[in-house]
């Protein structure tokens, strides 16, 4: 009998698997590097560092201020929004971890108290203040807070401060042998994990 004509069938599935192959061989691979020992290093995700190198003042006691961060170092999917920069913006919904570091200088001998706290969308968050006392004339210190916070994409945070007496700095300095330039405050943000099923 005369055999019968051989079809494409056979020579597509063959394609077919060579091309599957490949794939997951290759995702194989990419799965290997993610979860070696320095696998790490092959993940993005949002992060920034925010600065500001000019003085901040308190015009009126008891008044909530924003801190301000014009300059940017660091700004993946992380930006400083506003006139003045003052609105920390995620492009992407998730719990964001900020660490904040402000450089105070007292202007005259008296004790001085100082609050800083969180605003989001421009609304303050509950038991988000802390409370800092510097006091002596030319006295210098810093101040360090970090918080966690959920932020969905669109919304904004500040870090808002205020005084009791106006004879505060936060302090920029300008670079002087052997050091370089002080910021008068420095932010960093880093994204820590999608949003939970439940907001708090």
């Amino acid at each position: 009998p005369i055999p019968p004509e051989k079809t494409l069938l056979p020579r597509y599935l063959d394609d077919l698997n060579n091309i599957l192959r490949l794939f997951f061989n290759r995702l194989a691979n990419n799965v290997n590097l993610l979860t070696g020992e320095f696998g790490g290093q092959f993940i993005e995700s949002p992060n920034g560092k925010f600065f500001s190198t000019t003085d901040q003042t308190a015009t009126s006691p008891n008044t909530a201020y924003a801190l301000e961060f014009e300059n940017t170092y660091l700004g993946e999917a992380v930006s400083i929004e506003g006139t003045p920069k003052t609105r920390i913006t995620p492009t992407y919904s998730g719990v964001y971890n900020f660490e904040l570091m402000v450089e105070i200088t007292s202007t005259n001998a008296s004790s001085k108290e100082l609050s800083f706290w969180v605003r989001r969308d421009g609304v303050d968050i509950a038991t988000s203040a802390r409370q800092h006392i510097i006091s002596g004339s030319g006295g210098v210190d810093d101040f360090a807070y970090t918080f966690i916070l959920d932020v969905q994409a669109g919304q904004y945070v500040e870090l808002m401060w205020a005084t009791d007496d106006t004879n505060i700095v936060l302090d920029s300095l300008p670079a002087v042998s052997p050091r370089p330039a002080i910021p008068s405050t420095i932010l960093t943000v880093v994204f820590v994990s999608a949003l939970p099923e439940t907001l708090p």
